[in-house]
């Protein structure tokens, strides 16, 4: 009986001894592995903040594109009819478009257009020009010119209507004059432009039967009286609806043969409230 107490007992250390040593180890080991994940995540952190800016991999249409890392898409809200995803594709092919986007007085028109530039830059990486905003308040993609000369093919362009009036201290013809002569040269130099307007009744009529799709911020009453007729028709067809998302930031309702329905929009990365102010002018 004694020696089996012995046997016993000596199984008993030896699996304690065994026990120590595989904790001993598992410390050990533990310890390096948290180490190798502490340098891990400090090696993709440093790459992260290297990237910020920079291209990285989205899905678009399916196929896999590089983009700049401030992309974000516009989110839709409702569909009336047809699709967004066709007109996102239009937008973004290189090929000249013509959009025109009204509203109210403070409703984000800016916002939405320097959004739209953004994220052309940096899925179709196009060369983005800005006329009536201060480059002071722009990113260094996007040139701010003042001549429609200056403008060079394959290129996305915002054209801030209010800005253009204040440099030129002269009648709407200024803005009218600067916005034909974009759209005389657009099909032939592959431009998309974006006209940004606080009314419709300060653009021809022969324009804005060139446009290829409206962007419509929420309209004062007193403004809707002086909207084209076109114009003031799509507003009131659609005045209960801007009433029912009322409360959503970044609303824009988007009137084109691809797609009719509202989407809201985030403000480009490099947002500042002088962008918003480009009529005060120059300083």
């Amino acid at each position: 009986m004694a020696k089996k107490k012995r046997i016993s007992l000596g199984r008993k250390l030896f699996f304690g001894l065994w026990f120590l040593i595989k904790l001993l180890f598992k410390g050990i080991g533990y310890f390096f592995y948290s180490i190798y994940k502490g340098i891990v995540w400090c090696i993709a952190k440093i790459k992260e903040k290297r990237i910020e800016g920079k291209e990285r991999e989205i899905f678009f249409h399916d196929k896999k594109i590089n983009v700049a890392g401030k992309y974000k898409e516009l989110e839709v809200v409702e569909t009336i009819k047809g699709d967004y995803q066709k007109l996102t594709a239009k937008l973004y092919k290189n090929q000249s478009l013509i959009a025109i986007i009204l509203g109210a007085r403070g409703s984000g028109k800016s916002a939405l257009g320097m959004k739209l530039l953004e994220n052309i830059h940096a899925v179709a990486n196009r060369k983005c020009y800005s006329l009536g905003f201060q480059q002071k308040d722009l990113p260094t993609w996007i040139v701010g010119v003042e001549k429609v000369e200056q403008i060079e093919n394959n290129a996305a362009v915002l054209v801030d209507e209010g800005g253009i009036l204040f440099s030129s201290r002269s009648s709407m013809s200024a803005a009218n004059k600067v916005l034909s002569e974009l759209i005389l040269i657009a099909r032939h130099k592959d431009l998309s432009i974006f006209f940004i307007s606080q009314n419709s009744s300060n653009i021809e009529v022969n324009t804005l039967r060139q446009a290829d799709f409206l962007l419509l911020k929420s309209s004062s009453l007193l403004q809707m009286d002086f909207e084209r007729k076109k114009i003031k028709e799509i507003y009131t067809d659609v005045d209960k609806k801007f009433e029912e998302h009322k409360d959503m930031l970044g609303l824009t309702y988007i009137y084109s043969d691809e797609f009719t329905g509202f989407v809201t929009n985030g403000l480009p990365s490099f947002w500042s409230t002088g962008m918003s102010k480009a009529f005060r002018g120059k300083k």
